[in-house]
Parts: structure tokens; sequence; C-alpha cells
């Protein structure tokens, strides 16, 4: 398994000809910065730093070009320095005004909901799978499954609530 801040974690898509780097990391604009000018010597970059992200493309039937990609990664990855978290909020000031930020609490807010959705979608799954094995077990079992499908997929509907019904 791969540690958060390891270089190898930010390749997110390895094709021929085309790879995909994205990692939290990369948000930083200095350490974006640093790896793009790195990586525009040897393909074309695409990227975003807001959401640090890159997207590179070369000539597939150069089969060494993985290999150097990932070397100039591996070397810019180990002069960036893991972000520490602050001891406690009220010890930065400026997470401390982050804190309320409207945006962040926006960001907080999706993830959150992508989080139950994710629970209510794996819910309604077992729920479903739960029922249909507890057809040859007993009706009662069959029933609470069903319920349990049931409350898990409007829990799903009722996060998508405005796509659902528009």
């Amino acid at each position: 398994m791969t540690r958060p801040n390891d270089h190898t974690s930010a390749f997110v898509s390895v094709l021929p000809g085309r790879i995909r780097l994205r990692h939290r990391m990369l948000r930083d604009r200095s350490r974006y910065a640093a790896l793009d000018a790195r990586l525009r010597t040897l393909v074309a970059v695409d990227g975003d730093p807001a959401v640090g992200s890159f997207l590179l493309r070369y000539d597939p039937a150069d089969t060494a070009m993985e290999a150097r990609i990932r070397a100039e990664v591996a070397a810019v990855w180990a002069t960036m320095a893991p972000a520490e978290p602050p001891e406690s909020p009220t010890a930065d000031p400026e997470a401390a005004a982050t804190a309320n930020d409207p945006i962040q609490r926006l960001r907080r807010r999706a993830q959150t909901r992508s989080t139950i959705n994710r629970v209510a979608k794996l819910g309604a799954l077992a729920g479903m799978a739960g029922t249909v094995a507890a057809l040859g077990v007993s009706r009662k079992l069959h029933a609470q499954m069903g319920i349990v499908a049931i409350a898990a997929t409007l829990t799903h509907l009722a996060v998508h609530w405005r796509r659902t019904f528009r």
C-alpha cells in the first residue's frame, strides 16, 4: 500500500501516450510549478493547479518515456515536504479563518453528501441482495431486508432529489 505522500499515488491513469497525475499536494502552486517546469521539458502538459492535476501526452512509440516521467516526478516529489496539519484550529489563524469560509463549508457539505450517498448505495445493493437471499429462509426476514433496501434507495434519492425530479 502506498503512503499518502508517496509519488506513486499521484499516477491515477497510465495509458500508452497518456498519463494523468492528480494529488492533493499538487494543489500548492509552488509544488505544481516545480513539477510543471520539469515535465514540460519532456512532454506536452495540460493541467489545473486548483485541482492538482496534470495530463501528460507523449508519443506512445517512445517506450522509455514513462520511466523518464516517473523518474522526474520522483525527483520533484523528493523535494516536496508533506503538508503538516496544524496542532489545533486556533493555533493557525489562517486555518481558523478558512474554517468559516463559505467555499470550504460547501466543500465539506458536498463531501458529507457524497459519503452519505455512497453508504446509501451500498445499503440499497446489500438490501436487495439480502431480500433475494431471504426468499428461501423466511418471509419476515425477506420483508425486513426489503425495508432496508427501500430506506437506502430513498436516502439515495433524497441526496439527489434535485436531479431526480427535474
